[in-house]
């Protein structure tokens, strides 16, 4: 049997990870340091599993790697500050947690020769280049000019792929924390032979995710909207687009990185739904509404938040193409899904 290393083992994308990996007959160490909101839920849902392990442990402190005793083969580093929003007041926390606490995740990786698979995110890019792109406005989103004779290399009609440049400012100080690993994991993976994967995931969502303003927007809105709270749209009148990836669909893609984990050093990929799996802001609220049957109030700020991306999409051809992998779950019923958990769970959320 094989033992896997969960940091963040109890968040969303790691609780995930851990029952599918639990599932296939894997050794699972969650690491975690309960921090998060939503961590206890989980840990209530591996008591179900007797091949899932829990190590309170925080990935800034090098002495609390020293409590894992199962040996992994594969390290999956899901843990981090995930607000893009909240570092521009304690850049430093973002760091410290982002990039490193990385860093001790590499040296202990490299120390006992497992592999990596690490979490980034969109947010790699700039927002001022990502914005360059022509954009046509329609009633409920924004949409690429792709008759335009615009051109900008790792931009095409399918979305930004992995050759669009790293350079520029308005990252957010989230995303410079996680560009700054990306780099970091592509370093230690050339210099110490160590097996990695990178992936820099756009909008991830489904069950089990403690959504709020700040990360996991799109479970936000179905609390929101249940609970009768309020919801802004910072900028762009909520016509702002994003592919939107189900928790499935991901633990679909790192199950085949992990098998495939040997064969890699340092590949990096652009992850998330892709073309087909795609929403604004103002399109997922009306949507809800239908759902729920309700009509919520929306206020629409003009202020716009820093390193927002009018539209970002997410071009999957080479991960598709690496791992024999694409999206199955689409969003009408991803949400219908993730709403189903999310009114079950009610209680939870008040």
């Amino acid at each position: 049997m094989k033992n896997i290393l969960i940091t963040g083992g109890c968040g969303f994308v790691g609780g995930n990870l851990a029952i599918r990996f639990a599932n296939l007959g894997y050794n699972v160490i969650c690491f975690d340091n309960l921090a998060r909101r939503g961590s206890e839920s989980n840990l209530r849902r591996f008591k179900d599993y007797k091949n899932i392990e829990f190590i309170h442990g925080d990935i800034r402190n090098q002495e609390d790697f020293n409590h894992i005793k199962l040996k992994p083969h594969v390290v999956l580093e899901c843990a981090a500050q995930t607000s893009a929003i909240d570092g521009y007041a304690n850049p430093v926390y973002d760091l410290t947690n982002n990039t490193y606490g990385l860093i001790n995740v590499l040296e202990y990786c490299r120390k006992i020769d497992a592999g990596l698979v690490f979490w980034t995110s969109n947010k790699s890019y700039s927002g001022d280049l990502c914005n360059s792109v022509p954009h046509i406005e329609h009633s409920t989103r924004l949409e690429w000019d792709v008759n335009s004779d615009f051109k900008l290399k790792g931009w095409s009609p399918k979305g930004f792929s992995e050759e669009l440049d790293l350079n520029g400012g308005q990252h957010s100080i989230y995303g410079v924390s996680k560009l700054a690993g990306d780099l970091i994991c592509q370093e230690w993976a050339d210099t110490y032979d160590i097996p990695v994967i990178i992936n820099r995931f756009s909008c991830i969502y489904g069950p089990n995710q403690f959504g709020k303003a700040e990360q996991g927007w799109i479970v936000w809105f179905m609390i929101a909207k249940l609970l009768g709270k309020p919801l802004t749209f910072f900028g762009f009148d909520g016509k702002q687009v994003r592919d939107c990836l189900y928790s499935e669909d991901m633990c679909d893609l790192i199950q085949k990185q992990v098998e495939m984990i040997g064969s890699h050093r340092g590949s990096f990929y652009n992850v998330g739904g892709g073309m087909k799996h795609t929403t604004s802001i103002l399109e997922l609220s009306n949507r809800l509404d239908e759902m729920l049957n309700i009509k919520s109030y929306v206020d629409i700020s003009s202020e716009q938040r820093r390193a927002d991306q009018k539209i970002y999409i997410s071009d999957i051809t080479k991960v598709s193409t690496d791992f024999d992998w694409t999206p199955k779950k689409n969003l009408v019923t991803g949400l219908i899904d993730t709403l189903a958990w999310v009114k079950t769970n009610k209680g939870l959320f008040s």
